[in-house]
């Protein structure tokens, strides 16, 4: 009797262990995520660049935003020759329009009169003829007249820009600046 108890107890513990071996190697994101009744539910919506800094994998998509794709980190995937231009660009749909902190280049800052204004629309104008496939924004904020060219998500991004701004000789005055952008966001 006491050896069939014995082998009871050995089989039941090595059948333990091999449950524990098996949920071992279970992710722990997936862990995160099982439904455990009387409790709530877990749900993770993450990159995949997550899953290798957790399991030790090679990262390969492009920095997100807040786990999120967006414009400059979908085009980043494309090959060089598309971004160059050698290659047309695939559309970039079903993206919605999400506001936070970037870099534009401000190539104008006047006071609050009507002249200040006719400036700031009138290097509007010059930046859409130099730059067209950059975004424009001319507005007044209190007290002045500014204009300020792009959404970019770095300030290596919009550095390059005012550096190509400046070697036309058209825009002396450019700076970067701090502000809110806006840019889209692919899922």
């Amino acid at each position: 009797m006491k050896r069939l108890a014995f082998i009871l107890f050995v089989i039941v513990n090595c059948q333990l262990s091999i449950v524990n071996l098996a949920s071992a190697q279970e992710k722990f994101t997936e862990r995160l995520q099982r439904s455990v009744q009387g409790q709530g539910t877990v749900r993770l919506h993450h990159d995949a660049d997550i899953e290798a800094l957790l399991y030790g994998r090679r990262s390969l998509s492009p920095v997100a935003v807040n786990g999120q794709k967006t414009k400059s980190s979908a085009l980043a995937q494309l090959p060089d020759t598309a971004r160059i231009g050698e290659e047309p660009l695939p559309p970039l749909t079903g993206g919605r329009k999400v506001r936070m902190t970037g870099y534009r280049v401000q190539v104008y800052a006047g006071g609050n009169s009507r002249d200040a204004k006719n400036k700031a629309y009138q290097m509007k104008g010059l930046v859409r003829s130099q730059f067209p496939e950059q975004p424009v924004y001319t507005r007044f904020v209190n007290p002045r007249w500014i204009c300020h060219v792009g959404d970019f998500q770095t300030r290596e991004e919009a550095l390059e820009l005012l550096s190509e701004m400046r070697r036309t000789g058209k825009f002396p005055e450019a700076i970067t600046v701090k502000c809110k952008i806006t840019t889209f966001v692919y899922e």
